[in-house]
């Protein structure tokens, strides 16, 4: 399993770490070659701080904050292979696979209700979205 910080790398800076690269964006966390090779991967967040919807956004967009453009379109991820990394990739890198990171009997009980259906959303929607209810193993520990 590996784990990837995009926010940083795909929304901070991608033009000045594609150039690093000699131009090879699509090299620049390549999110989808991994899911392609059935490589699990989480999306760190641990910028300034940053919630995960931030990195949803990035791996989905891999659009440069400061000039708009899009870097290693050929490696944006689906709406779905992003949740999949920050739910079930969010299991891997914590060695916590065969417990947690899906819905399922038998399964630690942890989910959320969101504001707007990650799906479906418009990316712009989504970034800073708050959560409805939380519960942690089955127990609700939040609630707007």
């Amino acid at each position: 399993a590996a784990t990837t910080n995009p926010i940083s790398y795909l929304y901070r800076s991608p033009s000045d770490e594609a150039a690093r690269l000699g131009g090879a964006a699509d090299q620049l966390l390549p999110h989808r070659s991994l899911a392609r090779h059935r490589i699990p991967f989480g999306l760190a967040t641990d910028n300034k701080p940053a919630g995960p919807w931030v990195a949803f956004a990035a791996v989905v967009a891999r659009r440069d904050m400061r000039t708009g453009a899009v870097v290693g379109e050929h490696e944006q991820l689906t709406h779905l292979q992003a949740l999949t990394a920050l739910t079930q990739g969010g299991a891997w890198v914590t060695f916590a696979e065969r417990e947690r990171g899906r819905l399922a009997p038998g399964w630690e009980a942890d989910l959320t209700a969101l504001e707007h259906d990650p799906l479906t959303a418009p990316l712009e929607s989504l970034v800073g979205q708050t959560a409805r209810l939380t519960m942690v193993g089955g127990e609700i520990v939040h609630r707007a």
